[in-house]
């Protein structure tokens, strides 16, 4: 039985600057107040007694800037470049620990850094799209968990650095040979990311965790996939490769007995679907997620429904009928 009053004023302002027809820059700033409250009973303890919660306020005031460029290649490629101040105050998810796994550090600080990435995107002739980028992220006073005394105790841990290349690229196989389109018309595409994600300051002198891998931040996530479409049929299938991840910031390999911390193997998944449109207003759609019935996880839980590793979901088929009124 919990109150929360929370309350927040903001500025925003920013402006495109037209520099000439080919070279935009668009600056921006924003000022922020925030003021969040909570009080009230968060449960019982093992006498039936309530357990209140200590009244809870903070306010914090803060001021973001960022700018952003482009340069326009033609008429359908362009380069870009973004560079922003990013702020997270603590929420109070983070101040509340699950039962029996977390312990919360009481002086916990809010995160700040900020968020910088340059790339190059467009359209060429009708067959191929793209956008390949390199990003760079910056993030003090990040909050994480480590393992103290047989609990993971959550605090700000230090400062991290993810830096890696993102791309997306689309090509329309069959109009690279011909404009006609009642063969129908096959996509290829391919999303990948690899990421570098590492802590680069610690906090805790009793532990040196330095040049270790961010937690949950793989080192690559991959989707390749093929589209057929003709009239108002379609279907794609699409393969996703995700690398293995850390669970803590001390990147434990081995898993300790509640679950909560351990790597996790890389895994892949292959999805595919079937769409048909009929009547103009009616459409059939069907497919299989996880299509090879991979075995896998992509994290670990603390709390609820845990604690312990959440496993993916199987082989799953689904089939729906859809009207447009």
């Amino acid at each position: 039985s919990i109150s929360f009053v929370s309350k927040n004023a903001a500025a925003f302002a920013e402006n495109i600057f037209r520099l000439n027809n080919k070279f935009i820059l668009i600056p921006g700033v924003r000022m922020e107040y925030l003021e969040g409250a909570a009080a009230g009973r968060i449960g019982f303890d093992t006498n039936g007694s309530s357990i209140e919660l200590q009244n809870i306020k903070r306010s914090r005031s803060f001021v973001m800037a960022g700018i952003g460029a482009e340069y326009h290649v033609g008429a359908s490629t362009e380069f870009y470049a973004n560079i922003t101040q990013a702020y997270r105050p603590i929420q109070f998810a983070n101040l509340q620990a699950p039962p029996r796994t977390d312990i919360i550090d009481p002086n916990l600080k809010d995160a700040s850094g900020f968020n910088a990435d340059c790339g190059f995107r467009g359209t060429l002739k009708n067959y191929l799209s793209f956008d390949v980028g390199l990003f760079y992220l910056n993030y003090d006073n990040r909050i994480g968990s480590i393992l103290q005394n047989g609990n993971l105790f959550k605090t700000n841990i230090g400062t991290s650095v993810s830096k890696g290349i993102e791309s997306y690229v689309e090509i329309n196989v069959l109009r690279i040979f011909t404009d006609n389109t009642k063969i129908g018309v096959v996509s290829i595409f391919a999303s990948n990311s690899f990421i570098d994600a590492k802590y680069v300051k610690w906090d805790d002198p009793s532990k040196t965790i330095q040049d270790k891998q961010v937690e949950n931040a793989p080192k690559y996530i991959h989707r390749f996939g093929l589209s057929y479409c003709l009239k108002g049929f379609s279907a794609t299938i699409q393969l996703s490769k995700v690398a293995s991840v850390y669970t803590d910031a001390e990147n434990t390999e081995m898993s300790n007995t509640q679950g909560t911390i351990g790597k996790l193997p890389a895994y892949q998944v292959m999805d595919a679907a079937l769409t048909y449109k009929f009547l103009k207003f009616y459409n059939v759609k069907a497919g299989v997620n996880n299509l090879t019935d991979e075995k896998y996880a992509s994290r670990r839980a603390t709390g609820y429904p845990g604690p312990g590793i959440l496993p993916g979901n199987g082989r799953t088929f689904y089939f729906s009928l859809g009207a447009c009124f």
